[in-house]
């Protein structure tokens, strides 16, 4: 992520998958912590993320 706009696109498509109850981005470190109340696959978090420029990679 190389800007503040990018983290906030990033937490804001996380959030709307069913099931995410937080999302912490840090620039900085270029990565997000997802804070979830069921089990949610990657591919399902992957695809949230494609609508910010299908740039950004979910891995555990």
């Amino acid at each position: 992520m190389t800007c503040g706009g990018c983290a906030a696109s990033v937490k804001n498509s996380l959030q709307t998958v069913a099931g995410v109850t937080s999302v912490e981005v840090s620039k900085a470190e270029d990565s997000a912590t997802i804070s979830m109340d069921q089990h949610i696959g990657l591919p399902e978090l992957q695809k949230a993320l494609g609508g910010v420029g299908g740039k950004y990679q979910i891995s555990n």
